[in-house]
């Protein structure tokens, strides 16, 4: 099987591919360039930058992830990107410029299955949609899809709301002045925005408990103020909601006494350890200093060594040239006695050889004379 080639757009590429020229590009109506099992298309850029008048275009069955590039296909009507792999709603909000885009396809994307909502999303976003994933876009979808969207981004602001006020209110002192009437009347928490900072904060583990234990009594309170609070009239008269107010301070004032005792214990930890930490670094000193004193009484023996060593090899290279120029001195009286030797044993191995030849000769002469005699016997007789 031939592997898949993943392409990027280009004029180029199109025109090969369609048979058109640079000229014809402006009057391109309609472009169909699906992907096939062994070429899809991975990437636009600026592939598609002069086919101004484009109304339909099948991007379908490609690797797409970005749909950047399709912006000033301002003419658009008819898009498919079925099939691709575009991952999130934050790649699609390119498609929001194109003005008069009717219908779109996104089925088979991986945000399909990431975000639930996407549809909702998209057809309150694009209000000229006719066609979504080949249904129909009604006015009751619409209308769904915005009752969606902002229950969706109520939620949203609600959560960054109550993480903001969890993180001011994990640094607020005795001195802060919270004024609770001003923050239900505004249902938004301005004067918390304005609270300094301490130089020196809360550890991360202790700024995030600080926060959940803030969590539930702020969801509280802001579940108060969507209950009674309409945008119309001040809370300052109603007993009812103020009675309420109390019971929830009261209840993070417990929790801020809590968190008063436990600074206070997590204080004097940290003084303990910042205690623990100095001893261990005077320590710590001390042991660099006795092992640079070891480094330098080492570097002074190795240093004495090298320089015997050294004094060593000096001498015997002395003794060995020594040793050289006494044997070139007496090297020929050595061979002289050495070859007297040899001749010496040369001449007795000669002395035994000729001895052992007239052993032989004279064990072959009585073998002969005992033959003639036995001969002149019989003759005789």
């Amino acid at each position: 099987m031939a592997p898949l080639i993943l392409t990027a757009l280009t004029e180029e590429w199109i025109m090969n591919k369609l048979g058109l020229t640079q000229q014809r590009l402006g009057d391109v109506r309609s472009l169909s360039l699906p992907g096939t099992y062994k070429q899809k298309i991975g990437y636009l850029g600026t592939g598609l930058a002069h086919f101004e008048r484009l109304k339909y275009l099948n991007l379908s069955h490609n690797s797409l992830v970005s749909v950047e590039g399709l912006q000033h296909l301002k003419h658009l009507k008819i898009l498919n990107l079925y099939y691709n792999c575009i991952p999130s709603l934050e790649e699609v909000k390119v498609l929001f410029e194109l003005p008069v885009l009717r219908e779109l396809d996104l089925r088979l994307n991986p945000l399909s299955k990431t975000d639930p909502y996407y549809r909702h999303f998209v057809v309150h976003a694009m209000a000229g949609l006719r066609k979504l994933d080949g249904c129909p876009v009604k006015d009751a979808d619409r209308k769904n899809a915005k009752k969606q969207y902002l229950q969706q981004r109520s939620r949203d602001n609600r959560q960054a709301l109550l993480d903001r006020l969890s993180m001011k209110l994990s640094f607020l002192t005795e001195s802060d002045d919270l004024d609770l009437n001003h923050a239900a009347a505004n249902h938004r928490c301005r004067h918390y925005s304005s609270q300094q900072q301490p130089g020196a904060g809360p550890s991360p583990q202790a700024e995030n408990k600080q926060q959940d234990s803030y969590r539930k009594p702020l969801g509280e309170l802001l579940d108060l103020l969507d209950k009674h609070w309409v945008g119309e009239k001040t809370l300052q008269l109603n007993t009812n909601f103020l009675t309420q107010i109390v019971q929830i301070l009261s209840l993070m004032e417990n929790h801020i006494s809590s968190q008063d005792v436990e600074v206070k214990n997590l204080k004097e930890e940290v003084g303990a350890l910042c205690l623990f930490a100095a001893a261990q670094r005077r320590e710590y000193e001390a042991d660099v200093n006795k092992f640079t004193a070891d480094m330098g009484e080492l570097n002074t023996q190795l240093r004495a060594a090298l320089e015997e060593n050294i004094a060593l090899r000096k001498e015997l290279l002395t003794s060995e040239r020594m040793y050289r120029q006494y044997m070139m001195e007496h090297l020929p009286a050595c061979h002289n006695i050495e070859a007297k030797r040899r001749v010496a044993e040369m001449k007795e191995e000669v002395e035994e050889l000729k001895r052992k030849v007239k052993e032989a000769q004279s064990a072959n002469e009585h073998p002969q004379v005992k033959a003639v005699g036995r001969l002149n016997n019989i003759a005789a007789q």
